[in-house]
């Protein structure tokens, strides 16, 4: 807890300094130590907000749809197989493969439990 507190406090200390610091920098015209440092980095950094901009620009209602279909294509893919191998699992079982049964409705149907609507399905497919 008093590590949170005190990462907290020196985050805003570091902020404080950086907000002084570039307020002197702005009021003498001079270039702090820290920003002569960054000068060297600031092409490299140009070049990548650059091409993410650039990126970004591509994306409108036509390419978004078609990024969302592709997406959604993996994903269910992904999700169809796992699905039907948990399906093949749960019927292998004796137990399983009684339930999907009664939920196809291809049960068997007993007469001392079952509503009217039932017995009244089941019998019919006696026929």
């Amino acid at each position: 807890m008093y590590t949170l507190i005190a990462l907290f406090y020196a985050a805003l200390v570091a902020m404080a300094v950086m907000v002084v610091s570039k307020r002197h920098e702005v009021k003498t015209g001079k270039p702090s130590v820290l920003s002569r440092l960054g000068q060297g980095s600031d092409h490299f950094f140009q070049v990548i907000f650059t091409s993410v901009g650039q990126t970004i620009s591509y994306i409108n209602k036509h390419t978004f749809i078609a990024l969302a279909q592709w997406l959604a294509i993996h994903v269910l893919k992904y999700i169809r197989g796992w699905y039907v191998e948990l399906k093949h699992k749960f019927i292998s079982t004796p137990q399983g493969k009684k339930m999907m049964d009664a939920v196809r409705g291809r049960g068997q149907v007993k007469d001392h439990g079952a509503s009217f609507y039932l017995r009244r399905i089941g019998e019919s497919d006696k026929r």
